[in-house]
């Protein structure tokens, strides 16, 4: 896909010549995933780049730390940034395997930021959204709640029908990430909302032994959930294999080790998983992410994409997903009050639970930096 949007470049030129990056930290309160994990900040690392005919591209990127913000990715950008200025910002493949060049000293997440600018700026040059540029496969997508660990399971069941009003049908669950008390969950659940139009699934956060994934699976089945999530850590294959043979319920890695397109490449054909995922940022962008669609696409597996983070750091993810039409769920952290940064405001879910995509060109963002600048460390 990358190689015919280039050829479709003719002779357009859009030369960068300043970058600003900004690390914003955001959320009035912190949220946990496990019960081992503690209450974690919330980070979003802007990119603005800047052309010398005017243009501006903006990139994001989510990422989570204890007690304070994360510099690091903004930090890890540094070296890259000199090297961009003078080349031409509408060369997104170019551009970015020239970063690629620096990796394992730069970050993923930091060239990441980066690519998914030069994205932004080259839908707009074709004054498309980007998820027109990518196919405009999609108008719309089922939204799920990304929630949170809440003290029990009655905090779930309260806090789903408040989302519910909010128009979410579909919603994904963390918890103790340990089997008795999340087969608890499932069944307080399945109870509460027996017969009513609603999807769930389960994150487990690579808590589980084979043993235990074994026994949630079955309970998740039994409750008709969509998929239990990331029962061990991404790279325990042989786990994953034995689990996906024991079970007709979809299963999901974490998404946020086994990333990048030449790994999946060898593994995804093992069955080690029945349905992919991975999260754009921790694979490099846009740029490879294309690369990984066109990989499962040729196996005939499903992909998902993590969509954690604000709605400015989710924007590519959401367009990429809406243009070539991976993935049947897109995911929104909650409560979406606590994961906004200035200038952004909520993603409207509409009466049917589904995200639509936006007239606007490149990522469809419009962002008060004057603002932004003022929240910044």
């Amino acid at each position: 896909m990358t190689e015919t949007l280039e050829k479709q470049l003719e002779f357009a030129t859009s030369v960068i010549e300043r970058i600003r990056v900004y690390a914003i930290q955001y959320g009035s309160k912190e949220y946990s995933w496990s019960a081992w994990m503690p209450e974690m900040t919330n980070t979003d690392t802007l990119v603005r780049l800047e052309t010398k005919d005017g243009q501006t591209g903006i990139g994001a990127v989510s990422s989570c730390s204890e007690q304070d913000i994360d510099l690091s990715i903004a930090y890890n950008m540094k070296p890259l940034l000199r090297g961009l200025l003078g080349k031409d910002g509408l060369r997104v493949e170019e551009n970015w395997q020239w970063m690629a060049q620096r990796r394992p000293y730069v970050y993923n997440s930091a060239i990441a930021a980066l690519d998914i600018a030069m994205w932004d700026l080259r839908a707009k040059q074709d004054d498309l959204p980007l998820s027109s540029l990518l196919g405009g496969k999609r108008d719309a997508l089922q939204a799920y709640a990304s929630i949170p660990v809440l003290e029990n399971p009655t905090a779930n069941v309260e806090f789903i029908h408040q989302l519910a009003q909010a128009g979410f049908a579909t919603f994904k669950f963390h918890n103790a990430c340990v089997p008795d008390p999340d087969i608890k969950l499932i069944k307080t659940i399945a109870r509460e909302f027996q017969g009513q139009q609603f999807g769930f699934m389960f994150d487990a956060e690579c808590g589980y032994d084979l043993p235990g994934a074994l026994q949630v699976a079955e309970h998740l089945q039994r409750a008709g959930f969509i998929w239990l999530e990331a029962p061990f850590p991404d790279r325990n294959y042989s786990d994953y294999r034995k689990l996906c043979q024991s079970t007709e319920l979809q299963i999901l890695p974490a998404g946020l080790s086994v990333v990048e397109p030449e790994e999946l490449a060898v593994m995804l054909p093992t069955d080690c998983w029945s349905t992919a995922r991975v999260d754009l940022a921790m694979s490099g962008g846009i740029t490879p992410l294309l690369k990984i669609i066109d990989i499962t696409t040729a196996l005939g597996l499903g992909l998902e994409l993590v969509a954690w983070g604000s709605p400015i750091s989710t924007a590519a993810t959401l367009q990429v997903t809406l243009g070539t039409g991976c993935g049947e769920y897109f995911e929104i952290a909650v409560p979406q009050q606590d994961f906004l940064i200035p200038s952004s405001q909520p993603l409207q879910v509409n009466p049917s639970g589904k995200v639509s995509s936006s007239s606007k060109t490149g990522l469809g963002l419009k962002l008060d930096w004057q603002e932004l600048e003022q929240t910044e460390p």
